[in-house]
């Protein structure tokens, strides 16, 4: 049998991006060259996603042995991509114009669109995420038919333009990430070839979890909020939440909620709650420290209402730890229901009343978590992920 040869187009990718559609894709990747198959990761030169401004060096390398190949990205008109991204963002009536004068102003780069041009007929499928960004639309219109998106798509404006629907229609097909991504995407553009993917783990030894010690040097409970410092995560709505809870004595006033991801906690916008002494800021921790806060929160809780898949969630059932979810959020709630390993919330007395549950018994995280990793093993393995790959790419012959 001859060798397999993909490709996979993200905006930016580099070592320890912190991206979740980046990490997917990129892990998919790898996890495919060390099974035997040819591939080639393309990116820009950008590793800011709010600059886009190119820091890295153009021309080949490789991350974790996988070829990655950058080209620098255009100069952009900020003044043309601005308003009409305001305009979207806000939800309000934007022309078929506008919305292309908006993709031309997003990331491009006309060196990765040559190179697909003239290279995107070897490559048996051709594969593009997130969906948002430029690399995405133009690239995956130079080959159409080869083209397949890992669209990591959310019930948000940007999905019910009338560009990105052209986009779904004009491509071979999806890998999603979760059943209600698929359901969703379904339910906007119509019977998009594709199926359920999703991200490969590997669960931890026993041993290295028991190893992992305390970060602080204090002992104290306390929430986890593990993401980027924005407002498009709900970081700020959780830190509200955990606010007003403690207020009406819903919980403990030892417990503390940490904050660690990337960003500036600036963003959030809510500088003067770190003066409170309960809500604690991380900066980026090593992989190993990361761990270590995980390992030992009381719980992680993920806010946020827009996500396709949430690796965060599985971090944490793999280190033994309970999930809490914001209950509208479909794939996240999907996840806890079709796990068990955890619950959801959509208020300040919800955040109250499962904290004082999972504070009660270390048994009772225990159980949530164990239920998780079963969840992990059975559903995310890389043995079921990449059995789920080659089923839906023969689907879409």
């Amino acid at each position: 049998m001859s060798q397999r040869r993909f490709c996979f187009v993200v905006p930016r990718y580099f070592e320890g991006i912190a991206g979740g559609a980046e990490t997917l894709m990129g892990s998919l990747a790898a996890k495919m060259r060390e099974r035997g198959d040819y591939v080639e990761l393309l990116a820009t030169c950008a590793r800011d996603n709010r600059t886009w401004a190119n820091e890295l060096p153009s021309g080949e390398s490789a991350v974790a042995g996988t070829r990655l190949l950058r080209f620098p990205v255009d100069e952009r008109d900020l003044d043309k991509w601005i308003p009409i991204q305001v305009a979207i963002h806000e939800g309000k009536p934007v022309s078929y114009d506008d919305q292309l004068t908006w993709m031309r102003e997003s990331v491009n780069s006309s060196g990765l669109y040559e190179y697909l041009a003239r290279n995107g007929d070897s490559f048996e499928a051709i594969f593009f995420g997130p969906y948002l960004f430029g690399t995405t639309f133009w690239g995956s219109q130079i080959h159409p038919k080869k083209s397949i998106l890992i669209p990591c798509l959310h019930d948000e404006s940007y999905a019910y333009l009338d560009l990105t629907a052209a986009m779904f229609r004009n491509v071979r097909g999806c890998l999603f990430n979760a059943a209600p991504e698929m359901e969703l995407a379904r339910s906007i553009y119509g019977e998009i070839p594709g199926g359920v993917v999703g991200m490969g783990f590997e669960p931890p030894e026993e041993a290295e979890i028991a190893g992992l010690e305390p970060y602080f040097d204090r002992s104290f409970p306390y929430i986890l909020y593990l993401g980027r410092k924005e407002m498009g995560k709900n970081a700020h709505l959780l830190m509200d939440y955990f606010c007003q809870a403690k207020g009406l004595g819903l919980i403990h006033a030892d417990t503390r909620l940490v904050i660690l991801g990337g960003g500036s906690f600036s963003d959030l916008h809510r500088q003067d709650l770190l003066e409170r002494g309960d809500i604690i800021d991380l900066p980026h921790l090593s992989e190993r420290e990361k761990q270590r806060v995980i390992r030992h929160a009381l719980y992680l809780c993920q806010p946020s209402t827009n996500e396709s898949f949430s690796i965060v969630l599985m971090e944490a059932w793999m280190l033994g730890t309970p999930v809490v979810v914001h209950g509208g959020c479909p794939v996240t709630k999907h996840h806890v229901m079709e796990s068990a390993g955890g619950l959801y919330i959509s208020s300040a007395s919800d955040l109250g009343g499962v904290t004082s549950y999972l504070s009660q018994d270390s048994n009772i995280r225990s159980v949530f978590a164990a239920r998780g990793l079963d969840y992990v093993k059975r559903e995310f393995s890389w043995d079921a992920v990449l059995g789920r790959f080659d089923r839906v790419l023969e689907g879409m012959k």
